[in-house]
């Protein structure tokens, strides 16, 4: 900063001396000057550090990749012979006491996420139409500017917001109740969980509309063509809508349905290592890390064999297709794949502006 700032003072000190609205003016202007300098100085020093980290990576990537290719199959071996092992006794236990209530729980939660989406999809549409409807009846008045900070501020509205955490509180009652059984004391959690997400889209879903909205909206166009271009970014806003929805309803249903039945399926099994000592644990495969132990693989062995259960429920429930648009899960480890490296996608149904451009 120190650098940058004797240009900057040479460019807009001068406004500074102004008084009342030209020096409110001069100052934003300079903010917005030193902001930018900040930004391209910022940009222009990670550009230069790109070659060195890339060369920094690859040399990581080199040195490490024989112990992990070892590592790797070592574990593909343990987690065929682990689940050789285990295979009947574990699906004795999820014949007997996961397969009698998953369907039941699979409903109630699918019941609970596609209310909650559906009441944030509905506070959404109502949102942009009263926007529409302002930008036609006075697309210059103080009224409009007044909607769009109100239509900016839904997400953290607690009032509005409210309709939505109301449907994901609806079924409380009756999901303790179902859960009850396998000793799951999470039900708040579940709740909060499922408020998070209706606040994380409606605030995605937001962001896009406004986000869209600039870039289509000129002082070049009239009421009635900007209305047209209104109307266009609110169905791109909800088309996306409804592919983030389906994928957060399968991947809340099915991370929840693992944590009611996962640690109950566990502490049925009676699955315990031996982790006092790395020495007493033969079948070690990388000391200081837990998911490379002998108990590591056994949860991850019994997580997959549980989440096939699951799966197989949910494509019964809501179909093949919200799988496919589902990202893959990292939890549990493909081991007949080398590096099962699957990444989470973000949530978010932001458009890049290039993205923005292009829907436009």
């Amino acid at each position: 900063m120190r650098e940058l700032l004797p240009a900057l003072r040479a460019q807009t000190l001068r406004g500074l001396r102004g008084v009342g609205r030209a020096r409110a003016r001069a100052c934003a202007e300079f903010l917005d000057a030193v902001h930018a300098a900040v930004l391209s100085w910022a940009s222009s020093r990670l550009r230069a550090f790109q070659p060195e980290k890339d060369a920094l990576l690859a040399a990581l990537e080199r040195m490490v990749r024989a112990d992990l290719e070892q590592i790797l199959q070592q574990r593909a071996l343990g987690a065929r012979r682990i689940e050789a092992e285990i295979q009947d006794t574990l699906e004795t236990c999820l014949c007997q006491k996961v397969d009698p209530q998953l369907p039941q729980l699979t409903l109630v939660l699918v019941s609970l996420v596609e209310a909650t989406l559906q009441a944030v999809r509905t506070l959404l549409i109502r949102g942009m139409d009263r926007l529409c409807h302002y930008l036609r009846k006075n697309p210059s008045g103080t009224q409009l500017r007044r909607e769009v900070y109100e239509f900016g501020e839904i997400p953290w509205d607690p009032e509005l917001m409210q309709v939505c955490y109301r449907e994901a509180e609806r079924n409380h009652n009756h999901l303790t109740q179902l859960a009850k059984p396998f000793g799951f004391l999470g039900m708040r959690s579940l709740v909060f969980g499922a408020q998070d997400f209706a606040q994380q889209l409606m605030a995605a879903a937001v962001t896009t509309f406004l986000q869209l909205a600039d870039q289509c909206l000129t002082s070049a166009l009239d009421c009635s063509q900007a209305a047209e271009q209104l109307e266009k970014v609110r169905g791109l806003v909800l088309k996306k809508f409804t592919s983030d929805s389906e994928t957060t309803r399968w991947r809340f249903t099915r991370d929840w349905l693992l944590g009611i039945f996962w640690p109950f399926v566990w502490g049925h099994l009676g699955m315990r290592c031996n982790l006092e000592t790395p020495e007493a644990d033969g079948d070690i495969l990388a000391v200081g890390c837990q998911v490379l132990t002998t108990e590591g693989v056994y949860r991850d062995v019994i997580q997959g064999l549980l989440l096939q259960r699951i799966d197989r429920e949910l494509e019964k429930v809501l179909g093949a297709g919200d799988r496919a648009r589902a990202p893959a899960d990292c939890s549990v480890a493909q081991w007949d794949q080398e590096g099962a490296d699957g990444e989470h996608p973000s949530d978010s149904c932001h458009f890049t502006d290039e993205e923005a451009e292009a829907q436009i």
